[in-house]
């Protein structure tokens, strides 16, 4: 208690508060302009390409070094695996963007972190590009509170004149337009505890190696089309690997790369999707009122970070945020 004491009377802690305040507060003002009167779409990723049913599996044969929390025992748990795409209002998959992916694994046991509000479960929130181009809590609250008060060019001009436009080419870089949510990587950009004295990120790797060809047309659900055609009859699956921290990776900035030659990935679970048919009202439902955060986890692998402590923070106030309108909406 004495050291979170500490971490509060810290004028950088403090300043990050209050920039964490702003952006809660300006994403829940969004929320009810665009979406009146229920309010209930979730303010991060609110179009869902698909909602899957999945097997996370520890590799047995892991070394007693990786054999940490959730990885200490060979087991398989089953998961929810939600594919997403970023905007902040829900478009055409045709549209370039920045891709997510977020596993919530089932029926996990082991002590969670105090800010999770989930006993028995555990998140890992992904993206399709290996780094966060808003990697400081200031960032993300310009791009947000700008954009959101004004427009995104304000936000774009600000980092013209203040000498970052490198944010507004990473940016760019980041939007893709991939055959499947299926045949692509996705890195957790943040960094995480992996026990109590190693730092790692996450990555989950496709293991078929193939690459579809993009459909000569692209309708606007074109991504759930094509997951759809290859799980109706055969199953995927990705590695789910870990990088070390090595000296100089920084923790407090997300935007810059780990080096891959300097800590390669290394292989500590699979994820499995079997062939379904996900397409139902029911898993649509579903896919909007399951909650994906870093603050779902355990001990052994708490969020690190400005960046991972801000989005644990706005993604809290947010969905209880939502889940309010939506019980005044269903009165």
């Amino acid at each position: 208690m004495v050291g979170r004491m500490a971490e509060i009377d810290d004028p950088r802690e403090r300043r990050e508060d209050a920039l964490t305040a702003r952006i809660a507060a300006t994403m829940r003002r969004k929320l009810a302009k665009d979406y009146p009167p229920a309010g209930t779409r979730r303010d991060a990723h609110p179009k869902h390409t698909g909602l899957l049913e999945g097997v996370f599996t520890v590799d047995p044969a892991l070394p007693p070094d990786l054999r940490v929390g959730l990885f200490a025992e060979a087991k398989s748990y089953k998961a929810w695996v939600r594919t997403s795409s970023a905007s902040d209002k829900p478009q055409s998959d045709a549209v370039r963007d920045v891709r997510g992916l977020a596993v919530k694994l089932l029926d996990v046991p082991g002590e969670k972190i105090p800010e999770s509000d989930e006993p028995r479960t555990q998140d890992f929130v992904l993206l399709s590009h290996p780094s966060m181009p808003l990697g400081t809590v200031r960032l993300f609250h310009d791009a947000i509170v700008y954009s959101a008060r004004y427009s995104p060019l304000v936000f774009a001009a600000k980092m013209m004149l203040t000498g970052r436009s490198r944010v507004l080419k990473e940016l760019d870089a980041a939007r893709i337009r991939p055959s499947s949510p299926l045949e692509i990587r996705y890195w957790s950009t943040t960094p995480y505890r992996f026990g109590a004295d190693r730092v790692v990120k996450y990555s989950l790797l496709p293991t078929s190696g193939k690459t579809s060809p993009l459909p000569a047309e692209l309708p606007a659900d074109y991504l759930t089309r094509a997951m759809a055609q290859h799980l109706a009859t055969e199953s995927v699956s990705f590695d789910f690997a870990v990088q070390f921290r090595k000296d100089g990776m920084p923790v407090h900035d997300a935007a810059p790369r780990w080096d891959e030659t300097a800590s390669p990935f290394v292989t500590v679970a699979t994820l499995t999707v079997p062939a379904q048919d996900f397409r139902t009202e029911e898993r649509d439902r579903l896919a909007e009122e399951l909650r994906f955060s870093p603050a779902h986890a355990r001990v052994e692998h708490r969020p690190m970070g400005p960046v991972n402590r801000a989005r644990m923070r706005v993604y809290r106030e947010n969905s209880e945020f939502r889940t309010r309108r939506r019980r005044v909406f269903d009165r």
